[in-house]
């Protein structure tokens, strides 16, 4: 698999039309995985020629401390931390080691996370959302980046028709305004949270930017953020869903997000059989550097099982949930758990008869949850989402939590957005 062909089949190619299509796709990529790129990973090399089945179960603790033996480019951990730690330190990303970029994360857990990619790989990248989410290649197009930390992997894709710019989320929101200004990028990237900040700058006269294109990344897009930021742009909103571990998921052109099972590979691990609500389990069908096999994420999600009118039969999304660690249970009056989808906490804010500007829920054990409201009208927003939440209780046959509400959020913008989190 080349650069070319992958943006070839991201800007013009067909999308698979069945599942037995991608299960002919994905044999091909394991076969190469087990010939090419395990035997090369100290770690990985003994399971080439065994059973999936028989693949240790990944996660990134696991990937952390199995790193100088997992990558395949004879990267100590020790290496990759010390650059990548004096990179986020010093807030300069060009180093590599050889030809290798590396990274940091921390993700929505807090636990951090190496992350390494070769040049091939960081072309894989580019040419997949350039492919997919370029406006045009008759003219030059300016990608706006706002990211934690930058990475070569989006330094040293520019050229004479592309080029890359990175707005440093540890930096003062407004201190890039003048900056986005002079750039007016035709690609605007960054998390949903930024893109409404944005939305909001130029909707006040701060900014005056005319981005062609749009990208939600790192957090998810709630249907009230995606209202506000293509009211004020004009332009509808795509998702990326990506993380440390690669690219997972990204809307086709009639605007459903789907897995990207042309290059991953996703196992359901069932967390709640009513709604199909799952974790996946990952293998990457690209990376080399670094293999991603049978990797389990921390991220609910929620599958739509209805075919998709742009007809790629890669499973289709109804929404991202959130993290496993901050999925919601209210008792039922038997005595069982009812697990509670953080879309009904947002369904019973949005609802709300006054406006409300942001939201946070933290359920504290089974018996309390808190909830910052970022309102004008305090004593009605809380009157009418209490109200909400009475009637949505109810009907899942469930008890209530005694609620706490609080005035106002604090924001970090260079931590992901959790809207709903269990304590």
């Amino acid at each position: 698999m080349n650069p070319f062909s992958v943006f070839l089949r991201a800007r013009y190619g067909k999308c698979f039309a069945s599942r037995e299509a991608i299960a002919r796709h994905q044999q091909q990529a394991f076969a190469h995985l087990r010939r090419h790129i395990m035997p090369r990973s100290p770690f990985y090399k003994d399971f080439a020629d065994q059973p999936y089945e028989n693949w240790p179960m990944m996660n990134k603790a696991l990937m952390m401390e199995h790193f100088t033996d997992i990558n395949t480019a004879g990267i100590t951990k020790e290496d990759a931390l010390d650059i990548a730690l004096t990179s986020e330190e010093k807030r300069d990303f060009a180093p590599m080691i050889g030809q290798v970029a590396v990274g940091l994360s921390t993700g929505t857990s807090g636990q951090r996370g190496l992350f390494a990619s070769n040049k091939r790989e960081r072309a894989l990248w580019a040419a997949l959302m350039l492919g997919r989410f370029s406006p045009s290649f008759l003219r030059s197009q300016r990608v706006c980046l706002f990211l934690r930390a930058n990475n070569m992997l989006y330094e040293r894709l520019g050229n004479a028709l592309i080029s890359f710019e990175f707005y440093d989320l540890l930096q003062a929101f407004d201190l890039h305004l003048p900056r986005l200004n002079k750039q007016n990028p035709t690609v605007l990237i960054a998390p949903a949270q930024i893109l409404r900040l944005l939305a909001h700058a130029q909707n006040d006269g701060a900014i005056d930017i005319q981005p062609r294109c749009i990208i939600s990344v790192a957090e998810v897009l709630s249907p009230e953020d995606e209202v506000a930021i293509t009211d004020v742009f004009g332009v509808e909103v795509d998702q990326v869903y990506q993380c440390t571990e690669g690219v997972l998921g990204m809307t086709c052109r009639a605007g459903s997000l789907h897995l990207n099972e042309a290059y991953v590979h996703i196992e359901r691990d069932i967390i709640d059989e009513a709604s199909g609500a799952f974790a996946p389990i990952i293998t990457d069908l690209t990376r080399e550097t670094q293999p991603v096999l049978k990797y389990r994420l921390d991220d609910i999600l929620i599958p739509d099982d209805e075919p998709c009118p742009c007809g790629c039969a890669s499973l289709r999304l109804k929404r991202i949930e959130g993290r496993c660690d901050d999925i919601l249970y209210w008792q039922k009056h038997d005595g069982g758990l009812q697990m509670i989808p953080s879309d009904l906490i947002r369904q019973a804010v949005a609802t709300s008869q006054c406006e409300i500007r942001d939201y946070r829920a933290v359920q504290v054990g089974q018996h309390l949850l808190k909830i910052w409201l970022d309102t004008d009208d305090f004593a009605l927003a809380c009157q009418y989402v209490e109200q909400n939440l009475l009637m949505e209780a109810a009907k899942l046959n469930t008890q209530l939590p005694e609620l706490n509400f609080h005035q106002g959020i604090t924001s970090h913008l260079d931590q992901k957005r959790r809207r709903v989190i269990a304590k």
